[in-house]
């Protein structure tokens, strides 16, 4: 059994380290306004801690986007034109405590790697186990 816990916790860093490697060297964006001056160039958006209350709709046309850092910030829920982040691969979330569950539109990225939602000591087991089922085939990082 330890075995087994060790493995999974090597494909969990390894998973982790690929999809923030594919965005080592990129330039970070740290914030959405001048992200959206040159959408097609951004890679990687780091707009954690900003005391977002809602994530706007332009970071829809992001469609190159593969890593974003949303962490500590103060929203409920992302919009809909975040399906459009189709190469999205790394998401951080953790510490978005006013989210109460993950938001349906992440089932609509095809190349979502791994999602931190680590610290949400609010979420229920049956939110965690419901963040599980809507993700079966992406690492989520609870710790």
């Amino acid at each position: 059994m330890k075995k087994i816990f060790l493995l999974s916790a090597f494909i969990a860093l390894v998973t982790l380290g690929k999809a923030q490697n594919n965005c080592a060297g990129e330039k970070t964006f740290y914030d959405l306004e001048s992200a959206l001056l040159e959408p097609e160039k951004v890679v990687k958006l780091d707009i954690a801690m900003q005391k977002l209350t809602e994530i706007s709709v332009e970071i829809g046309k992001l469609t190159n986007l593969r890593c974003l850092d949303l962490a500590f910030n103060r929203f409920g829920t992302l919009p809909s034109e975040f399906k459009n982040l189709e190469k999205l691969e790394y998401l951080n979330l953790s510490g978005t405590r006013h989210m109460p569950k993950l938001p349906e539109v992440l089932i609509e990225l095809p190349n979502l790697k791994v999602v931190n939602i680590a610290d949400h000591p609010e979420w229920s087991a049956e939110t965690w186990e419901n963040a599980k089922k809507l993700l079966p085939n992406v690492q989520l990082i609870t710790e």
